[in-house]
């Protein structure tokens, strides 16, 4: 058997997120742009060997101060009933915690919550949840310089990915059968927190895969895609097909898509103040920017034959720090935004569960992890 992960983000997600401040004019047309996304480049020291670079052995004990527990250990599962229903407007709860960035939320699938965020110590947090009961904050390790991007390729097992001081791409992964393993170095040249994926000083995409085999699987070596990137990317999985989109140089959104082989960059034009979020479900994708005036702008990708039985939810941050939603069943969006409540300085980030609840993250203006649930 062989299984997947895609370096950008190995699950497909019924939610988006979009941070929503500030207000311009957002320029719907399509822009010529004047570089070439296409035109190979010089990697640029991407993949060069530099100075001042952290061992595995520094990543996964630093000598710095820890502000909360340093168990490395993986949380004892929780037992409870779980939490009914998805997320609820003004349901609000607090996890508490030290954030720099954005918390990154995943779940295995059944019940099971995860989230991870990075401290202001520069260490990687994790918390677990059964549904019902939340364990401690327990210390990941690690040297981080960007928030975390985590992903699940299968039930009992996790990834996480980040950005670390020393500007390469870093990973730990978490099987219920060996428990966590120890953080490994993956390279590169990064200048943006990964979407379990990163982006070099070269301002261009590069990409790296999992191939789990039992008998030759591991790590590929990094692959340059080129581009002109102003921001972090964005991937998906529909199928066996993968897109990634991002905000370009020229403040376009521009996309990628994998089917068989790589095709080439495209211009979904616009004028984006912000990374785009994707999601695919029910045999379609949609892509979300938060545009230069001030809006949240949607497009939607649908191959010949799709059915609209499912149900989308997009969040976005506004400039009251509170969290909104609109919501998208069978092809038909809700009128207006609706309001979530909370106070979040950062942008929301959302994750299903349990086949059809969602709850909603994201970070206060004292640091601590929010939640709605």
């Amino acid at each position: 058997m062989r299984l997947k992960i895609i370096l950008f983000l190995a699950y497909n997600s019924l939610v988006a997120s979009v941070a929503q401040h500030g207000a311009h004019t957002f320029r719907s047309e399509p822009r010529a742009s004047r570089l070439d996304w296409n035109a190979p480049r010089d990697h640029a020291g991407f993949l060069s060997r530099r100075s001042g670079l952290h061992s595995e052995a520094y990543f996964n004990n630093p000598p710095i101060k820890r502000s909360t527990s340093t168990s490395q250990t993986h949380s004892v599962p929780l037992t409870g009933s779980p939490l009914s229903g998805r997320a609820t407007s003004g349901q609000w709860g607090n996890l508490q915690g030290s954030s720099m960035w954005h918390p990154a939320p995943v779940s295995w699938g059944g019940s099971r919550l995860d989230v991870y965020y990075m401290d202001k110590d520069k260490t990687c947090k994790h918390k677990s949840s059964d549904g019902a009961e939340w364990g401690t904050w327990e210390d990941m390790g690690g040297s981080l310089d960007s928030a975390p991007a985590a992903c699940s390729r299968k039930k009992d097992n996790m990834h996480v990915f980040c950005t670390g001081t020393d500007n390469q791409a870093w990973h730990r992964s978490y099987d219920a059968g060996s428990g966590w393993g120890k953080w490994q170095n993956m390279g590169g040249y990064v200048k943006h927190y990964p979407s379990t994926c990163s982006w070099g000083k070269t301002m261009q995409c590069w990409h790296r895969r999992y191939m789990y085999d039992e008998a030759q699987g591991g790590w590929y070596s990094w692959d340059n895609m080129g581009g002109y990137l102003d921001g972090p990317p964005k991937a998906v999985t529909w199928g066996q097909n993968t897109s990634v989109f991002c905000k370009g140089e020229d403040g376009q959104a521009w996309h990628r898509k994998y089917d068989s082989t790589w095709g080439e960059w495209e211009s979904l034009s616009g004028s984006l103040d912000a990374e785009p979020a994707a999601c695919a479900w029910d045999g379609r994708m949609d892509v979300f920017v938060k545009g230069s005036d001030g809006a949240c702008w949607h497009k939607t990708y649908a191959p010949d034959v799709v059915q609209y039985g499912g149900k989308m939810e997009v969040y976005i941050t506004g400039d009251d720090s509170a969290v909104y939603r609109k919501v998208c069943e069978k092809a038909k969006w809700t009128a207006d935004w609706e309001y979530m409540g909370g106070n979040v300085n950062t942008k929301p980030n959302a994750v299903v569960w349990n086949d059809s609840r969602v709850v909603v993250y994201g970070t206060g203006p004292d640091g601590s992890c929010k939640r709605c649930y």
